[in-house]
């Protein structure tokens, strides 16, 4: 089958985004010829999974970033989009790694396109963005947040499937957008497995090593940031150290961070290194759209994770057998002690359950199973 993919982002390593943008390249391009337009792959191994890459990477002129402008876009793609000279008609499926990207669904649909378009939701970009105004405050932020309804209304509507990453999304998209339930398809994100699977029960008496991940300018992601060092790290101070790694800390943050000792790793490159090091991972998240990715990175390194119930959205974590789940600091001071305590039997039992969860639905192998037969039923 040929293939093209369309990306906001490019597939890697250093976000939640290029994360999930990874899996679906990877699924897409085992058993099918793959064009890739977007951004720079910036490894050449993911980059030699593709037949094709068209990238848009440069900057643009003054005078180009005025005409975006003008036509309310607020990125570089909007002219690099148009410049792009492709017959849609050479592909089979046409897959799409965004909501907003509205002018992409009319040039293709304009084009006279008779082959099926599969847009992937990432979040309800409509909520998200009101997530982010009210973290940024800004003008754009602002406008963003108006536009992204219309926007994302028309791509849902136009694409013959739509993959969202959550049941709770899914239901937001056909309340929202009036869309019809049977074109939703729920595919959750996967990552790869860490090279080597290591069960790390700490020793009896043993400081637990908790590490937090996350873009650290994102409002949840900075707020559930705070609520662990200001409400619960004084509670487990006595068994646990904290480290904090992610992208572009706020303020606040930083702040907090030196007020409590508390080793901060302001935009690493690689977080592997950091789930390494780590004992147990913490998701403290009460706000915001889509999956945590940082969840199936933890399960892939087989860590144990104490996370809020917003934060095991769209994950089959069940309560003291897969996971922890606490919604105030007392709780969540409470689960991380449960897991200290137990004797190192109960941790390996509890981490191979936690391994085989991972393994049977978030894994890339699952995640590339589930994809292919997407594929396979467009093409009847």
């Amino acid at each position: 089958m040929n293939i093209l993919q369309i990306s906001i982002q490019a597939p890697g390593y250093n976000s939640g985004g290029t994360l999930g943008i990874l899996q679906f390249s990877y699924a897409l391009t085992r058993n099918n010829k793959v064009t890739y337009i977007g951004p720079k792959i910036e490894s050449e191994d993911i980059e030699s999974w593709f037949e094709k890459t068209i990238y848009m990477s440069r900057k643009l002129t003054p005078v180009e970033k005025i005409q975006s402008l003008m036509h309310m876009e607020f990125d570089k793609y909007y002219i690099l989009w148009n410049k792009i000279d492709i017959n849609f008609n050479d592909y089979d499926v046409i897959y799409i790694d965004f909501t907003r990207w509205q002018y992409v669904v009319k040039s293709i649909k304009k084009s006279g396109y008779k082959g099926k378009i599969i847009v992937r939701a990432h979040n309800v970009e409509k909520d998200y963005l009101r997530v982010e105004y009210k973290s940024q405050r800004t003008i754009s932020s602002y406008i963003k947040s108006i536009l992204a309804g219309h926007r994302e209304k028309y791509m849902v509507n136009m694409a013959d499937m739509i993959l969202a990453i959550t049941p709770e999304d899914k239901k937001r998209l056909i309340d929202l957008y009036k869309v019809e339930e049977q074109k939703i398809v729920v595919c959750p994100v996967g990552v790869n497995s860490s090279k080597c699977r290591q069960k790390k029960p700490v020793e009896k008496g043993q400081k637990l090593n908790c590490l937090i991940t996350g873009s650290l300018w994102f409002g949840p992601n900075a707020t559930g940031a705070l609520w662990v060092l200001k409400e619960v790290m004084p509670k487990v101070s006595d068994i646990c150290e904290l480290t904090i790694a992610g992208a572009n800390p706020n303020n606040d943050i930083t702040n907090a961070c030196k007020e409590t000792n508390t080793l901060l790793v302001a935009s690493p490159k690689s977080m592997k290194p950091y789930f390494e090091a780590a004992d147990m991972v913490l998701v403290p998240i009460f706000d915001g759209g889509g999956m945590k990715v940082k969840v199936a990175e933890a399960m892939s390194y087989n860590l144990p994770i104490v996370t809020t119930s917003h934060g095991k959205i769209g994950y089959k974590i069940v309560d003291h057998e897969t996971g922890f789940i606490a919604d105030n600091p007392n709780c969540f001071a409470e689960k991380i002690r449960e897991y200290w305590v137990m004797t190192p039997e109960k941790k390996d039992e509890f981490l191979d359950r936690e391994w085989n969860l991972y393994r049977e639905n978030y894994s890339l192998e699952a995640i590339c199973a589930m994809t292919q037969k997407l594929l396979e039923n467009q093409g009847d």
